[in-house]
């Protein structure tokens, strides 16, 4: 994360042949960094998932509040 900051702060400081360049590093990075940071939410909810439907199997009924 602190990298894709860097490269922010380098493609402001940069000339304009090489800000481009950073730029686009930028995004990328950033892009890497938000699809890790769903892969972890995701991780972090899906044991309660799999809690939930082992309960719903087990008992054969689903309840409104499950």
């Amino acid at each position: 994360y602190f990298h894709t900051i860097y490269l922010g702060i380098r493609s402001r400081q940069s000339a304009e042949s090489d800000r481009w360049r950073f730029y686009w590093k930028m995004v990328y990075e950033y892009a890497d960094v938000s699809m890790l940071h769903l892969l972890a939410t995701f991780l972090e909810s899906a044991p309660q998932l799999v809690l939930q439907l082992c309960i719903v199997v087990q008992t054969h009924s689903i309840q409104p509040l499950q």
